[in-house]
């Protein structure tokens, strides 16, 4: 593993703009629209005013600007704001294998660096793909021992190292420098999962600590602080310390030649990533069969090992809005008493008003482990509900996420949630949002660039 940090460093720094190849810039755009409108959904939420009007009161004005029209502050705390409104309303992107959510953390961390440094076009386009890649890498490289042997939080562990990777090279660092950020940045990455045990609000926050700690990462990097020269794969390094068994050889198998971005995936729904495979079958049966909550006894759900830990723990009854986007039985509830899983059929929860039958049919949902999935697990994350119906009818299938590395949704899907999403909450004034995804005319060669 000697030179792991080197090499990566040295990617980061030399990878220019003409080197994306095309399906990659146009993945990186359709997930930065995707990113900027899981920032809308997020904005409001009472857990992002608080990270607001603390970063206000400690930030001085500077040309990062909250999104979707904020104030501008300093790049760091610009990016905190963002990356926990991003990652606020379990909207925001994913990765398979990888299981982070990385947008959450290099688009805030990008955009922040880029509007303090009026570096638009392709150096934002460059700096956006070259974190996303080294957040997946991670991903590869650490799941799902990462969570499921440590209990550590993907998202916040490794979206800090992408976020760095990207900031890095908007800054312009050379290789020495941005080892040195990988390294300030590998003692920066934590975050635990133990909100899906006992809630808080710190889950929404990862996002927003990741991309805030990437963007100091690089800038105290480049004001001349030092980090190890092995931070990755030295004994006492971040691989050793947070993984008990990781692949080393996925961070740099490749790298510059065989881009790793299929792995992301697109949310369709606002709830937990590993929920995306059981909503998605159980809207195909009841599309199919016309069938709704008064006529079932019993809905079965078998899942994979790791995600059956992480979403089939908090129950019917979630004490909040974190539990609620995280449980298998309220999601499957809601959708079914509600007719969907997007902000406003949130909205009663959070006025603590949702109607009682939402927990009466959660208390009729079971996860079991099904060895099927657990066999394709990171790979992909399958699902198969099982429900019976008070006519003795039994209804079945498996399937996985519209939206996932195998089933992605095109261009115009996320455009169209997009609209879905920002819509109801900024009206036509979401079309402004558009201004940040640089387009073919953004991409003409400017010196410097």
């Amino acid at each position: 593993m000697t030179g792991t940090t080197r090499e990566l460093a040295e990617w980061v720094s030399a990878t220019c703009f003409d080197e994306l190849p095309d399906d990659v810039l146009a993945r990186t755009r359709t997930h930065l629209l995707d990113t900027l409108a899981a920032v809308v959904v997020g904005h409001s939420r009472p857990w992002t005013r608080r990270v607001l009007a603390y970063a206000e009161e400690q930030s001085p004005p500077g040309n990062s600007m909250v999104l979707p029209a904020g104030p501008r502050l300093r790049p760091e705390w610009a990016a905190l704001v963002n990356g926990t409104a991003a990652h606020g309303f379990e909207i925001d992107d994913y990765a398979l294998p990888g299981l982070s959510h990385p947008g959450c953390a290099v688009v805030p961390a990008a955009l922040a660096v880029a509007q303090d440094l009026h570096a638009v076009g392709r150096r934002l386009l460059t700096a956006l793909a070259i974190g996303y890649e080294i957040t997946v890498r991670f991903g590869r490289a650490t799941t799902p021992s990462l969570t499921s042997d440590r209990g550590f939080h993907v998202t916040s562990v490794l979206g800090v190292l992408g976020a760095t990777a990207a900031a890095a090279s908007l800054s312009g660092l050379d290789a020495a420098t941005t080892q040195s950020a990988l390294g300030l940045a590998a003692s920066m990455a934590g975050g635990t999962t133990e909100f899906t045990r006992t809630g808080g609000d710190v889950k929404r926050l990862h996002g927003g600590f990741a991309a805030a700690a990437g963007v100091r990462a690089a800038a105290l990097a480049g004001a001349g602080l030092t980090g190890p020269r092995a931070a990755i794969e030295g004994e006492r390094g971040f691989l050793a310390g947070f993984v008990e068994h990781a692949a080393p050889e996925e961070l740099t198998r490749g790298l510059g030649r065989q881009w790793m971005l299929h792995d992301l995936g697109i949310k369709r729904w606002c709830v937990c990533a590993g929920l995306q495979a059981p909503l998605a079958v159980l809207g195909e049966l009841i599309e199919r069969h016309r069938f709704g909550p008064a006529d079932i006894d019993e809905i079965r759900v078998g899942l994979d090992g790791p995600t059956l830990a992480h979403v089939g723990r908090l129950g019917p009854r979630p004490a909040d809005l974190t539990e609620a986007q995280l449980s298998l039985h309220h999601a499957l509830a809601t959708k079914l008493v509600l007719g969907g899983n997007d902000p406003v059929h949130y909205a009663a929860f959070e006025r603590g008003r949702e109607p009682e039958a939402v927990a009466e049919v959660g208390q009729r949902v079971t996860g079991y482990l099904d060895a099927g999935a657990d066999a394709v697990f990171p790979r992909r994350v399958l699902a198969t509900v099982t429900v019976h119906l008070s006519d003795g009818r039994e209804l079945t299938a498996t399937g996985e996420a519209p939206g996932s590395p195998r089933k992605p949704m095109s261009a115009a899907q996320v455009r169209a949630k997009f609209d879905r999403l920002t819509r109801p909450v900024l009206g036509e004034r979401a079309d402004a949002l558009l201004d940040l995804v640089p387009v073919d005319n953004d991409l003409k060669e400017v010196p410097g660039q």
